[in-house]
């Protein structure tokens, strides 16, 4: 948790320089496609990272100290306001509080937030920034 921390400063530091170096240059304009940070609303079922095959908790969260949470069986929500992007099929969510995650484990949720732009192309499960989070069911539906 700490490296992706730090990598996500780093990112953001970088970003910002390119930016600041960009603002100085006459800008072309050119069609933005509005997708990038835009809200999605995706369900699916919130399990720890310890319950997650495959996944491996880092050092910190060994000990006890701090617990990731999965959301699994990810699908685009219903009336979602975007639709046609590629997701993947678990998301480590980020933006909610561990003890709410908590009361939801093995329960059906229904996350609205963006996925994070610092996405690496081999991470399976990437950073899911979340906003609000809304309980659909007391079970998780079978995974396919």
């Amino acid at each position: 948790m700490r490296i992706r921390l730090l990598t996500y400063n780093l990112a953001v530091m970088t970003v910002a320089g390119v930016m600041s170096a960009n603002a100085q240059e006459p800008q072309q304009t050119q069609p933005q496609s509005g997708n990038a940070n835009q809200a999605i609303t995706i369900t699916g079922c919130v399990k720890p990272e310890t319950d997650v095959p495959g996944r491996k908790p880092n050092v910190v969260e060994r000990a006890g100290v701090t617990e990731d949470y999965i959301l699994t069986n990810v699908k685009m929500a219903p009336g979602s306001a975007v639709s046609g992007i590629g997701l993947s099929a678990m998301y480590e969510i980020e933006g909610i509080p561990g003890a709410d995650l908590k009361k939801h484990i093995n329960h059906q949720v229904e996350l609205t937030g963006i996925i994070a732009p610092d996405r690496r192309m081999d991470d399976d499960a990437p950073d899911f920034k979340a906003v609000t989070m809304k309980m659909i069911s007391a079970t998780c539906p079978s995974e396919k």
